[in-house]
């Protein structure tokens, strides 16, 4: 199926466009309509029966680290879990065998620890550097500790080195505990900040009300090593410091990895965007904030917010059941 059209339906959308969409339908690699089943059962094309499942956009891996510190990364195992776009940072050989072992479908986006490049990694010990770099260079910077942080956020607070970082789409890669007096910095400088919630615990709420761009990484694997990118999500919401909803953890892990690049059309279905989506089977879609005082579970139609699996624990994770990009099953 690559110029066809396939419209799937009698399940649920998680979709930008409509909170109460159960149907949606490719032309090619886009999505060309999102909408109701009775529409859809009238459209021409492969009619894709949903059966109560769930579809979503593809998440996106913002922050794998390919520097042998953790299990070797398989992405065959990270596309089948549902991840299709991987922000990748390693040596380049380690990019180069990463690449080769990918199946096409997965979009990996190289950050090589290169001496040059239009998009590279740096750790945070070698900034001051790296800043002799040209300055159309894009840099992914590593930071192991709380110093090292403190160290990228210094430089970052001279304002011709924060113009430069923001035109040219810098990120920070966040591998330690954010603390109180990282907050306002990290959102004044006004760079992507990737983080992966369920390695440690971190103050999520007060990072996006202060207005900091965040996209998560996403390391968590289950008893078989197999990625679990919806465990990431659980952690944000229910297990840091200061959790966020699920809307805004699925936002971190799918549209917000795309702005992170400057794309501000992927990780969403809606019509005109790329045909990339999971199905999932899961149990009963709900509204979700990590305090439960607040009413943590509504279904009322009125709120116009979109369900999303319960992570609260009381219910087995999504299970992917097919994978389709730009269109195409894979």
């Amino acid at each position: 199926m690559t110029d066809s059209t396939a419209v799937f339906h009698s399940g649920d959308v998680y979709s930008s466009v409509d909170p109460f969409a159960t149907a949606l339908a490719f032309s090619g690699p886009l999505v060309s309509w999102v909408g109701e089943d009775e529409a859809a059962r009238t459209m021409p094309g492969e009619q894709i029966d949903l059966d109560g499942d769930f579809l979503t956009p593809g998440f996106v891996h913002a922050g794998l680290l390919l520097d042998g510190s953790g299990p070797a990364a398989d992405p065959e195992a990270l596309l089948a879990a549902g991840i299709t776009t991987v922000h990748a940072l390693g040596t380049p050989e380690a990019l180069s065998a990463f690449a080769e072992a990918a199946p096409a479908a997965l979009s990996v986006l190289a950050h090589p620890f290169a001496d040059a490049g239009t998009r590279r990694a740096v750790r945070a010990a070698e900034l001051t550097s790296a800043l002799g770099a040209e300055d159309g260079t894009s840099l992914y910077v590593v930071a192991d500790t709380g110093e090292e942080l403190d160290a990228v956020l210094a430089a970052l607070a001279d304002a011709q080195t924060r113009t430069r970082a923001q035109r040219g789409l810098w990120r920070v890669l966040v591998r330690c505990g954010i603390e109180e007096r990282h907050i306002a910095p990290l959102a004044a400088a006004g760079v992507g900040i990737t983080l992966d919630p369920a390695a440690r615990a971190q103050p999520l709420a007060p990072l996006m009300s202060a207005g900091a761009q965040l996209s998560f990484a996403l390391d968590a694997v289950d008893a078989q090593g197999r990625p679990q990118p919806w465990e990431t999500l659980a952690a944000a919401v229910f297990r840091t410091e200061a959790g966020i909803s699920a809307r805004a953890a699925f936002n971190a892990a799918t549209r917000f990895g795309f702005r992170a690049v400057g794309s501000f059309e992927g990780g969403v279905l809606a019509p005109g965007a790329e045909a990339t989506a999971v199905r999932w089977r899961t149990g009963e879609l709900v509204v979700q904030v990590a305090d439960a005082r607040l009413a943590a579970w509504s279904t009322d139609p009125r709120s116009g917010t979109a369900g999303l699996p319960d992570l609260s624990g009381e219910s087995p994770l999504p299970v992917p059941r097919g994978v389709w990009v730009r269109g195409v099953r894979v």
